[in-house]
């Protein structure tokens, strides 16, 4: 027995009304009952079936991430999206949150695949998989880039007076907030900096949208318990929500820059292309998500690729060969680092091994 969500005449009404209307049917519907199958029927309309319910997502997972319900904020590339720390200026946005969470643990469920790619960080609090200091790139690439100044160097001497906690815009108002117990009293030290960098990392991208992130969840794990979604790691759980896209192979080599001593001519990329071509479409997604964070080929193709800092092609930079060393990526920049291979077998192995093995190999640019 399907259950009918008899929603609203979209000729009628704006998206907003569908979002609202579908938000009150489906928590008035029982969980079971949605489990066994969702039909779709729009008011006024005569159409039902699985291509009405897949428009349903599509409007949903739209309405999910518009500014107007102040849920999601887009990330510094500009195509992704994380919780909205100051989401509560919508009264209804923890019902809401609950909302978006049923949606995806709903779509994924059914097998149904929503329009909205999150940040790396947010798949990360789905999976119940700690953030680190990279994840921060995703909202601030220059604070990001801040932090791994911090780890990379010797602070001792430097005269920075950091102490454990920071400066916080709520509202429009700057608070400080201290990192852990007594943290305004305590300084950063080249002891204790690790700690500081993470527990900055843990404020700003858990504890600020921690009320947002639970309301998900609860939604979420209605239809997917956390101990199935915790088989997946995140580049795999985006997969899984918003599917696999189709990558053209010229266009993403027609929109690639070089840089460090690589050009288009040189043996090193000439290699590369010949094996990305070679690749299962399943190997160039893992590609795109190691350079750049993200599945999402951009509407328009690879010359309207985003950045941190706006448009950013995706780029390839020289690294010194050394025997066994992998490629590495800084994701803010669109940028693979790869090292001067002698040989094409080579330069394939060593770039499957790190597309294969997790060897995420963020570094700050």
């Amino acid at each position: 027995m399907c259950v009918c969500l008899s929603v609203l005449d979209v000729s009628a009404f704006s998206s907003d009304s569908i979002f609202r209307s579908s938000c009150e049917m489906v928590s008035k519907s029982t969980n079971e009952k949605l489990k066994q199958g969702i039909a779709v029927r729009f008011h006024g309309e005569e159409g039902m079936g699985q291509g009405v319910v897949r428009e349903w997502f599509d409007i949903l997972s739209n309405e999910i991430i518009n500014p107007d319900y102040a849920l999601f904020t887009q990330s510094a590339d500009g195509t992704t999206f994380q919780p909205n720390s100051n989401s509560s200026v919508n009264p209804d946005h923890l019902n809401y949150f609950r909302f978006a969470g049923q949606i995806l643990g709903l779509a994924l469920y059914h097998r149904q695949l929503v329009n909205i790619y999150f940040t790396r960080s947010f798949y990360k609090h789905i999976l119940g998989i700690p953030v680190n200091y990279q994840d921060v790139s995703s909202i601030d690439p220059e604070y990001a880039k801040n932090l791994q100044w911090i780890l990379d160097n010797d602070i001792s001497d430097l005269g920075l007076e950091l102490t454990f906690s920071v400066e916080t815009d709520v509202f429009g108002a700057m608070e400080e907030v201290p990192l852990k117990p007594g943290g305004t009293g305590i300084l950063v030290t080249q002891d204790n900096k690790a700690e500081y960098v993470q527990l900055v990392t843990e404020l700003r991208m858990t504890r600020a949208i921690q009320p947002q992130i639970n309301a998900f969840l609860q939604g979420f794990h209605t239809f997917i318990p956390p101990s199935l979604i915790q088989l997946f790691d995140e580049y795999e759980l985006e997969l899984l929500l918003s599917g696999m896209p189709e990558i053209d192979v010229q266009d993403w080599c027609r929109n690639t820059e070089y840089t460090s001593g690589y050009d288009p001519q040189d043996p090193v990329i000439q290699w590369f292309w010949v094996v990305v071509n070679s690749l299962t479409q399943e190997e160039r997604v893992l590609l795109l998500q190691f350079v750049t964070g993200s599945s999402r080929v951009p509407h328009g193709g690879f010359a309207f690729l985003m950045g941190g800092s706006g448009l950013q092609k995706f780029t390839i930079a020289a690294v010194p060969y050394t025997s066994n060393l992998l490629p590495t990526s800084s994701t803010c920049i669109n940028m693979l680092k790869l090292p001067e291979y002698p040989s094409q077998e080579v330069l394939r192995d060593r770039l499957l091994v790190a597309l294969h093995c997790g060897s995420y190999g963020y570094t700050m640019a």
